[in-house]
């Protein structure tokens, strides 16, 4: 039931990451805008870290089960930590460094990013199935 469950979370993260890939090709301008109403609100920071928290726990449960064990259980370990350290911080400080970023990132460059966010949301299904 767990392995399921974890299962099921990871591969929704993976598509998760799948549709920002296709939004930074898609559309960079919507990419940018997200990007910088990251930590804008308490909704937008609750609904972007505890969901990728949980991810972060279900790639650490479901790793023993993956394609690549090892790998699997640090990056699970780094998005959970990295969410919570992120949680903890005065979210002003999020929100500025998201601005910060959408500012200085060209609009041909999300594109660019979307390649490897693509290749990782694949890479991601597929060491998990």
């Amino acid at each position: 039931m767990i392995a399921t469950a974890a299962l099921l979370v990871i591969l929704a993260g993976a598509a998760w990451l799948g549709i920002v890939g296709i939004t930074c090709i898609v559309s960079p301008e919507r990419a940018r805008e997200g990007l910088a109403a990251m930590g804008s609100t308490w909704r937008i920071q609750l609904g972007e870290h505890i969901p990728r928290a949980i991810v972060g726990v279900a790639m650490v449960a479901h790793a023993p089960l993956s394609k690549a064990s090892l790998p699997m259980e640090i990056a699970g370990w780094f998005i959970f930590a990295s969410s919570v350290v992120i949680l903890l911080l005065p979210m002003r400080w999020h929100h500025a460094y998201a601005v910060w970023w959408a500012e200085r990132i060209p609009l041909a460059a999300y594109r660019i990013f979307a390649v490897p966010t693509l290749a990782i949301a694949v890479l991601l299904a597929y060491t998990t199935l």
